[in-house]
């Protein structure tokens, strides 16, 4: 005898099969960061939601089946309770996988076919649970091909899972989801054709001792169960905020680390080690050219001047200065602060004809400020490569030697020599 499908609870069914299967899409891509006690926390949560996952499609789908003959559907509660414990059995089995740093083809394949084997004996063991009397016949051929499925179907879930760890976290969604409708087609696929390799005979009866009905294990089991997975897959997005927040805070703390490593406090620019690094890179590398210069201004009496002062105005005055130096200098290569005294400036090539005029502007552009030419003398010096030294450090060197003089305290002249 044949019967029909509830085409309700068999779309039921399908949706407790799509949220099991990215309920273990999640806990495989989480489970790859955790070790130790977390990971095993998560490896059981995670094999426990979809083994229950796959163990609750399958009598959801039992329930869509109208049996023939207007025979109520009853099951063993101990055989169904048993069938369960295949189905976690192979979702442990798959989670270890997914989340294995590296695994052979083989190992893949061999995974495939103990996973393939464990749902289908959840399957056929839920089947087993539906005692009867004769009991239900199988066609060998389909049951073989229903096997053939869920190992296929096993296979597959095992390398999309392992491929959708390494997606880019802007795809990362759309790619587990369309994994998980594609998982939950193959788990229903398998159990559909499970359930066509069945026959009951015209003269079958329930077991008089099965306790459970077939009434209590459709929409009740898809409702129960789907608010199990969904409830886990709140504990995984809770899960998931956590772990976004700790990476956050981990590339926000790096990029503090970089800042406090190459960049100075004060004025925010680079600091010694940013500029040699960056003169590094003019010198080798892709930045490589044929020629550039260095400009240096060094504050003269800086450290008498900012103990008058104060931290505060000094900081202030700091601040102003580099402000101008970076307006002044808009095609530097970078701007940083080499000691707590000098600037430096990676200048494209400056001809030494053009250096006193060089030195005016930035005259002029200093004096614009009250709060920078009331300060005091500025001293600049240039360098240049290749003509003047070939390293950095040389290059350096030999820009911190002063060679014009900005006076803004009663100097006749807006530039001169230094004696």
């Amino acid at each position: 005898m044949t019967g029909s499908y509830n085409l309700t609870l068999v779309f039921a069914s399908y949706c407790v099969a799509v949220i099991a299967a990215y309920t273990a899409i999640y806990f495989g891509t989480r489970l790859f960061t955790l070790q130790g006690s977390a990971r095993k926390f998560w490896l059981g949560t995670g094999a426990v939601c979809l083994g229950t996952g796959i163990w609750s499609m399958h009598f959801v789908g039992m329930s869509a089946y109208t049996m023939p003959g207007n025979m109520t559907m009853s099951f063993s509660l101990p055989l169904t309770i048993v069938s369960w414990l295949p189905a976690v059995a192979a979702s442990a089995l798959a989670l270890l996988v997914i989340t294995r740093v590296k695994i052979a083809k083989r190992g893949i394949a061999a995974s495939a076919v103990i996973m393939g084997a464990g749902i289908s004996a959840m399957h056929y063991g839920g089947m087993f649970a539906m005692r009867m009397e004769p009991a239900i016949v199988y066609d060998t051929v389909i049951v073989a091909i229903s096997v053939l499925i869920a190992v296929v179907a096993s296979g597959a879930a095992l390398v999309i899972c392992r491929q959708v760890r390494v997606v880019p976290a802007r795809y990362a969604l759309v790619v587990k989801a369309v994994a998980a409708l594609v998982m939950g087609a193959a788990i229903c696929g398998m159990h559909y054709t499970g359930m066509a390799a069945a026959t009951y005979p015209m003269d079958g009866a329930m077991a008089a001792d099965n306790r459970l009905s077939g009434d209590w294990m459709g929409i009740p089991t898809a409702i129960v169960a789907g608010g199990f997975l969904l409830l886990a897959l709140v504990i995984a997005y809770q899960d998931f905020r956590q772990a976004e927040r700790e990476r956050q805070h981990d590339i926000k703390q790096a990029k503090q680390v970089h800042l406090d490593a190459f960049h100075d406090p004060v004025t925010g620019l680079g600091n010694r080690s940013d500029i040699e690094r960056k003169l590094m890179g003019l010198l080798a590398g892709s930045e490589k050219q044929r020629a550039f210069s260095v400009i240096c201004v060094d504050i003269s009496d800086f450290r008498e001047r900012a103990a008058d002062l104060g931290d505060t105005a000094t900081d202030a005055f700091l601040r102003e200065l580099s402000s101008l130096l970076v307006t002044e200098w808009q095609n530097a290569k970078m701007v940083g602060r080499l000691t707590a005294s000098s600037f430096i400036a990676l200048m494209p090539e400056i001809d030494k004809s053009q250096e006193a005029k060089v030195a005016q502007r930035l005259k002029i552009a200093l004096q614009g400020s009250r709060k920078v030419s009331d300060f005091g003398t500025f001293m600049v010096g240039l360098s240049h490569y290749p003509t003047s030294a070939t390293n950095s450090r040389l290059l350096i060197r030999e820009a911190q030697r002063p060679k014009y003089s900005l006076r803004f305290q009663g100097a006749s002249s807006p530039i001169a020599q230094p004696a």
